[in-house]
């Protein structure tokens, strides 16, 4: 276990995400919030520019061809409500000519790149526009007033400007009045999810104290109401701590019954060995020296098969199942196992449809160690209980099981065969049928029938005629 990386809090994780999300967001609502102050100061001083410039329109006059201007106090006094501020204003005649106020304000022309005049309601509106004036930042606008006299027809510019002073004041005050509303709700969002986080991870705590405080012995279901999104992982971990202890029970049955089966053997080979060392007679002790090697045989024999089971499993649990052809598996185990079928006078003959004799057809899911280990005891237990002269036949087959492509391994002999009633019973471990003459450690089926189960095969034994046993073993088909 690598203790120098620290493993990182999903709670802290959370948190932290939060809390860049809410710096977001205030980020966000500052900018929102000065924008909103400027807007809504802009429009206020807007319209107060506004008035100011229509009552000045309002005041203007024709007298004997002249303009005559009769300024409205009571415009510029409604502007000279922002102290710091201060108000420049001037009208121009149709040529530009100044009548009145400031020469040297800054102009809008017609021709201008801010746009053409709006007119409604048959006249233009009024247009607004930002300029420096004497090293001032002033917002200026211009409203145009038609005049239609017998001496005089066209247009008098009004143009009236304020420095921004005031404006740029209450834009300031309205962001921070939208600032200081919307921060508490922030604040108090951010305890709430920091709640809301804590409340969430709880039941992730009680899960792991509640594994933490189980000894190792101890491989029960959880049984905690955890929320929907722990479902699966409460029941992965039910699942593997079911896998282990079904794992943890096989393993202390195996060992006991290990155990049991060596320890006779083992007890009887000292018994004959400490009986030879005794006997004086000559042929009775050399009767009893071959026993000795008999049982010497028979151990290595059941230990060999132990260690194989053991191997087996060990692969069902850490192996993957890959295509394997099934045929050639059967074919490779016949080659290896004829010499010692010729050796007691057995043939042994192999047979597959010509469909499977062609390449990449009669593959499965296998496990091409554990199907090889599974032919081999099967035919050794045919060659083991054939009797001279016989022959055992393998064949394979292609059927059709609940409208399913399926492959079929058929393993006849001619021996004395199994009775129907002990059939149920062969392929449990050790089993050995007190009407069976010969010596084995009844491991061999029990082999056979873990292999066909991690491989979901259906096996069935069935007598052959006259005499003998049929090993039908029947595997799913894989493109």
């Amino acid at each position: 276990m690598n203790r120098g990386k620290k493993a990182n809090s999903i709670r802290s994780q959370l948190v932290l995400m939060t809390l860049f999300l809410l710096i977001v967001m205030t980020v966000i609502a500052f900018f929102l919030a000065n924008s909103y102050g400027k807007r809504s100061a802009q429009v206020s001083f807007d319209r107060l520019l506004t008035s100011a410039a229509l009552q000045t329109a309002e005041s203007i006059s024709m007298k004997d061809g002249q303009v005559i201007v009769d300024l409205p106090w009571s415009a510029f006094e409604i502007l000279s409500s922002a102290h710091n501020d201060r108000v420049f204003y001037r009208i121009s005649d149709k040529a530009g000519n100044k009548i009145t106020g400031y020469q040297d304000l800054p102009t809008l022309n017609d021709t201008d790149r801010r746009g053409n005049w709006v007119v409604q309601q048959g006249r233009p509106e009024p247009r607004f526009f930002d300029d420096l004036y004497q090293g001032e930042a002033v917002r200026f606008v211009v409203f145009k007033k038609q005049l239609t006299e017998t001496l005089y027809q066209g247009d008098v510019s009004i143009q009236i400007g304020q420095t921004v002073i005031a404006r740029e004041a209450l834009a300031s005050e309205i962001s921070w009045r939208a600032i200081q509303l919307v921060l508490p709700f922030i604040f108090i969002g951010f305890l709430l999810v920091v709640l809301g986080i804590w409340t969430l991870l709880k039941p992730i705590k009680e899960l792991n104290k509640a594994l933490s405080n189980r000894t190792g012995f101890d491989l029960s279901e959880i049984n905690l109401p955890v929320p929907s999104e722990l479902t699966p992982l409460v029941q992965s971990i039910n699942h593997f701590m079911g896998q282990l202890d079904n794992n943890l029970n096989q393993l202390q049955r195996f060992t006991s019954e290990a155990a049991h089966q060596l320890r006779t053997p083992l007890a009887g080979l000292k018994s004959q060995a400490q009986n030879a060392l005794s006997e004086e007679d000559e042929v009775t002790r050399h009767a009893q020296l071959v026993r000795v090697i008999e049982s010497c045989d028979m151990l290595n024999h059941t230990v060999s098969q132990l260690l194989l089971q053991a191997t087996l499993s060990h692969r069902f649990q850490s192996q993957q199942l890959t295509r394997i052809n099934l045929a050639k598996v059967t074919k490779k185990v016949c080659k290896d196992v004829v010499v010692s079928a010729l050796q007691q006078d057995i043939e042994i003959s192999f047979e597959e449809e010509e469909t499977f004799a062609r390449e990449n057809t009669g593959n499965i899911l296998g496990d091409a160690f554990a199907l090889e280990q599974m032919v081999r005891n099967i035919l050794e237990n045919a060659i083991k209980y054939s009797p001279p002269h016989s022959w055992v036949s393998v064949s394979i087959l292609s059927v059709t099981h609940s409208f399913k492509p399926m492959i079929r391994l058929l393993v006849t002999d001619q021996g004395i065969g199994i009775p129907d009633s002990e059939k149920p019973h062969v392929f449990e471990r050790f089993y050995r049928s007190a009407n069976n003459p010969r010596s084995g450690t009844g491991l061999g089926l029990a082999i056979v029938k873990e292999v066909a189960d991690h491989h979901n095969a259906l096996l069935k034994l069935s007598n052959n005629e006259p005499q003998g046993l049929v090993v039908n073993l029947t595997f799913e088909l894989v493109d």
